[in-house]
């Protein structure tokens, strides 16, 4: 799905279904990254929502998967940062 997912309406539409798509494959990753199941599912809903937050902002997104990706890598990253201090 490389469509453009910016604006309202349908795009928004069919961007909520991708979140929901990859929500699995988003945990799984996040699970091993803090490797914990439970700490994993906290990174994931704190990564969609700082997904959902700026999407309208981000223009067209080439790529929605690596983008969603990228977000949960770095909302991982800054939890095990918190997580050491």
């Amino acid at each position: 799905m490389s469509a453009s997912l910016t604006g309202a309406g349908p795009e928004r539409a069919a961007f909520e279904r991708l979140l929901t798509e990859l929500r699995p494959q988003l945990h799984r990753y996040c699970a091993r990254m803090t490797g914990s199941v439970i700490e994993g599912e906290d990174v994931v809903q704190e990564a969609l929502l700082k997904a959902l937050d700026a999407q309208p902002h981000a223009g067209s997104i080439g790529d929605p998967q690596a983008w969603l990706f990228r977000i949960a890598h770095n909302a991982a990253l800054d939890h095990l940062r918190r997580r050491a201090r």
